[in-house]
């Protein structure tokens, strides 16, 4: 199997990764290391809440990069194109994925899950609780683990989905500490950078000029791309590039799209000007990148 996936479905994550499964779209892994998922970018048409539990990595999530260590934590959701790479020999992580309709198969809420703070494409997607929280949290990753190992047990995957509901809430209140501790250090400037980048990532695919950004955020172009600039090295240009780019990146990977069709769906007006633009910033045509990340 080519395990150097753009698009990782859950079926295939679960082929690489998983111990028990309770049906095809929730399963729990138990420490493995992410290798096979560092070199290039994917995207999970499920949801992931994993946990370092020994050595270090990098994990970048749009674009981000973040330092995974000892009991901190991930919380991607589909919207998330992530990459891990720079790990060290002794990596390991636990994670638990499932898929919306999983959760919410017997819920009469179906927008149960974005209640959830951490679940929106505005929020943080690496968090560091302390040991005491991160322990409570594996603590219900094996009693989750136990319960699907009843296979004979009637009720196993509804005990679990409840326990999964029980491990949200916690993540959630895991979530709000940290994040009161994040916001409360922010800047103005760091304010209007996690604005912006909310924003590009909602909006990449149409819109490729600072301008646009700059008057959604009430600011000039000049104010906005100098801001970027000092928080975090690049312009705010390059962070639009390396967006669009990213998601070029995932979708070339996958074999069933047309470079044409792909060109289309990020509003390229044809596939000339895509290939220009791709080649400009990749350094190779879409065809080219196609070829080695099928390797």
């Amino acid at each position: 199997m080519n395990r150097k996936i753009g698009q990782l479905s859950l079926s295939k994550f679960a082929d690489l990764y998983a111990d028990k499964l309770a049906g095809a779209d929730f399963f729990v892994a138990d420490e493995k290391q992410l290798l096979s998922l560092s070199e290039y970018p994917y995207r999970s048409d499920g949801y992931i809440v994993g946990i370092c539990t020994r050595g270090t990595a990098q994990v970048e999530v749009n674009l981000q990069v973040y330092e995974a260590k000892p009991d901190a934590m991930l919380l991607a959701t589909p919207f998330h194109v992530l990459r891990i790479y720079n790990s060290s020999a002794d990596f390991l992580c636990r994670f638990i994925v499932f898929s919306k309709a999983f959760l919410t198969e017997n819920s009469v809420n179906s927008h149960f899950l974005e209640s959830f703070s951490y679940f929106k494409s505005a929020s943080i997607p690496v968090i560091y609780p302390d040991n005491r929280d991160a322990k409570m949290i594996l603590e219900i990753y094996l009693l989750i683990q136990q319960k699907l190992e009843r296979e004979g047990h009637p009720y196993h995957v509804e005990i679990s989905r409840s326990i999964l509901t029980t491990l949200l809430y916690e993540v959630q209140s895991i979530y709000e500490k940290q994040h009161l501790i994040i916001k409360g250090k922010q800047t103005r400037k760091q304010e209007l950078n996690m604005l912006f980048q909310e924003l590009v990532f909602h909006r990449y695919k149409e819109h490729r000029n600072v301008q646009y950004y700059a008057d959604a955020l009430f600011v000039s172009p000049k104010h906005l791309t100098e801001t970027i600039k000092e928080v975090t090295g690049r312009t705010a240009g390059e962070w639009i590039d390396d967006a669009v780019i990213l998601e070029a990146k995932v979708l070339l990977r996958n074999h069933e799209i047309s470079i044409a069709r792909l060109a289309e769906s990020i509003h390229f007006p044809d596939q000339s000007s895509f290939g220009k633009y791709f080649k400009k910033h990749a350094g190779m045509s879409p065809s080219d990148y196609r070829a080695v990340s099928a390797n």
